[in-house]
């Protein structure tokens, strides 16, 4: 019976083709939305965690909120807590952070400049260290007003150089600057679009106060942990409600979560169109296994008279099934991995800047390709599997042929193609 099974699955290999495409479509779109989004995650983890200062000091959530609704104003804290939290013992360097989050970058022809991905436009003061993201690759740093760096991605999308005039709008009004030099990323790209300017001049154009910043960034010295550090630093400000401090993995985590909304869009659009796959792959391969069945009625009649019993059978037209299913999840296991790197590809194109060497393949996508692909091949396959059980040993005698002719098929197969194209 295996063997006369195998033979048949074999004989029968060009009707299964449709049906195994179906099975490589369903596996293909479960395995890429799983890749592309592990990749995502992955990357990003990594550079929230890589450039988070071990000690962040900003306004507490729900004061940001209520200072920030109805007035559109960011949320700050003084800047005078600058010099409280360098006086903290195991502080070896702090600085203020001053971000202003979609702000318009305008060109000289009043274009704006800026990515092309929806992502926004920030504006940040410049303080490279080592966990800055972004380096210094051509020109000077901005010193006092009118000057700012542009990012090199937003450079070459909007065709900026050295010494051209953008103008910034931003919060508290518009003002112009010069271009003294490019920044280019150290770390992933994640689409938006930066620029620079120092201290003093975001704390006035971004915030309209020199006095504020929007948090205060500490890195612990050698042998402090970032949680000590966080203590010592919340005793120091007098455990003060008004503020929030959070360390690197607090706010890397706070970072992901953010931008986890964005990733569970793409990935649930991915999965419905695996479920849409799966849906119409049911469809296939039970109209599939049902013609066969119907062909092959004297054949199984045959079998049955050479004395194979029902379960016997039906146990074949289910191993040909699960061997199509095997096949088909394997192919859609490559094809998903293709798919996630064209999906990394096209974010590229968009202004996110991902590696498709830093892929990301955890047991569990392997085991959701065989699941899912097998699973529906099985599951679609058990009624003409049962139906090919009820066939008598007296249809081997039978001279009835499956009406039609190969015309139409003939004709069905270029429609068919025409309209899969």
């Amino acid at each position: 019976m295996l063997r006369a099974t195998l033979r048949g699955f074999l004989a029968h290999r060009g009707r299964l083709l449709l049906s195994a495409l179906a099975v490589v479509l369903s596996v293909a779109f479960v395995v890429g939305s799983l890749i592309f989004s592990d990749t995502v995650s992955r990357t990003f983890d990594r550079l929230f965690k890589s450039t988070a200062s071990d000690v962040s000091v900003g306004p507490r959530s729900e004061f940001a909120e209520s200072a920030t609704y109805g007035t559109g104003r960011i949320a700050t804290v003084p800047a005078a807590l600058l010099d409280r939290v360098r006086a903290v013992p195991g502080v070896a360097r702090a600085h203020l952070d001053v971000t202003a989050r979609n702000v318009t970058l305008i060109d000289a022809r009043g274009k704006e400049v800026g990515p092309t991905s929806h992502a926004p436009t920030m504006a940040t003061d410049w303080n490279p260290g080592p966990r800055s993201p972004v380096r210094l690759s051509q020109g000077q740093a901005p010193h006092g007003e009118g000057q700012a760096l542009v990012d090199a991605d937003t450079a070459r999308r909007g065709r900026v150089r050295i010494g051209d005039t953008l103008r910034v709008i931003a919060g508290p009004g518009t003002f112009p600057v010069r271009i003294t030099g490019i920044a280019a990323f150290t770390t992933t790209n994640p689409g938006a679009a930066l620029v620079f300017l120092d201290t003093p001049t975001a704390q006035a154009r971004l915030l309209g106060d020199r006095r504020a910043a929007t948090s205060i960034q500490a890195e612990a010295a050698p042998g402090v942990s970032d949680r000590e550090l966080k203590g010592r630093i919340a005793a120091a400000l007098g455990h003060d409600r008004r503020y929030e401090l959070r360390t690197a993995d607090e706010q890397a985590t706070s970072d992901a979560a953010s931008f986890g909304t964005f990733l569970k869009i793409i990935k649930y659009v991915m999965v419905g169109f695996a479920g849409v796959a799966v849906l119409v792959g049911v469809f296939l391969i039970v109209n599939t296994f049902s013609m066969l069945v119907a062909q092959r009625t004297r054949e199984l009649g045959l079998l049955r008279a050479l004395g194979a019993d029902r379960g016997q059978v039906r146990r074949s037209v289910l191993v040909e099934a699960l061997l199509l299913g095997l096949v088909g999840s394997t192919l859609g296991l490559a094809a998903g991995v293709g798919l996630a790197v064209g999906l990394i590809r096209l974010l590229g194109l968009l202004g996110m800047n991902l590696s498709a060497a830093d892929l990301a393949f955890r047991w569990p996508t392997p085991v959701a390709a065989y699941v899912v692909g097998m699973g529906v091949t099985f599951v679609a396959a058990y009624l003409p599997s049962r139906r090919a059980a009820r066939v008598s040993p007296m249809a081997a005698l039978a001279e009835t042929e499956v009406p039609g002719s190969a015309r139409p098929l003939r004709v069905r197969a270029v429609l068919g193609v025409l309209t899969g194209a």
